[in-house]
């Protein structure tokens, strides 16, 4: 059974019943009006997963379970960060200059992140740090809890990464945001 919960209106305040799942619009009963509930201003949630495992999801009917896992559990409640937003522009960099190419897999961790394989030696460069890498290593986005987990500065893992026949959500995960005492 879903719970629903009460959010106000965007625009005049009224109450607005929700189940609680992003990626759907809400209608006001009192002026009519229609928004959509985000736990940021960030419109672009997907940015670090890789479109096949958005579409696996999607043809599952648990992309709105995806999205909510992304918002909370990988974004924290908060926009990308700088650093997030740099690995993406290094990595089309990367791309571009043929040192490093998509794989047909991702990562087995929400919110599924496409893998690189590097095509020879080189450098990922974060603001003032930099990431070396070696001809066949492979690249990934370093999720917040990774990076916590290793105590990393940026958000790179360099490594040779299996395929995983099996998905998972941050949410499961031991460290996820829900277990966290603050």
């Amino acid at each position: 059974m879903v719970q629903l919960r009460n959010l106000r209106c965007e625009n005049c305040g009224a109450s607005v019943e929700w189940d609680g799942m992003y990626g759907k619009t809400l209608r006001c009963n009192y002026c009519g009006s229609t928004f959509r509930p985000a736990a940021t201003e960030m419109e672009e949630v997907w940015m670090m997963t890789d479109p096949v495992a958005r579409a696996r999801y999607e043809l599952d009917g648990k992309l709105d379970k995806l999205e909510h896992d992304i918002r909370y559990e990988v974004m924290r409640g908060k926009d990308w960060s700088r650093s997030d937003m740099a690995y993406l522009a290094e990595m089309n960099r990367l791309e571009q200059e043929n040192l490093v190419r998509k794989l047909a897999s991702f990562w087995a961790v929400s919110p599924h992140p496409p893998i690189y394989r590097s095509l020879a030696d080189g450098k990922i460069v974060l603001g003032e740090e930099s990431v070396i890498f070696h001809e066949g290593d492979e690249i990934i986005w370093a999720c917040p809890m990774t990076r916590d987990r290793f105590g990393l500065n940026l958000p790179v893992l360099i490594g040779d990464f299996q395929d995983a026949r099996i998905q998972r959500m941050c949410g499961e995960m031991m460290d996820a945001m829900q277990s966290r005492i603050v």
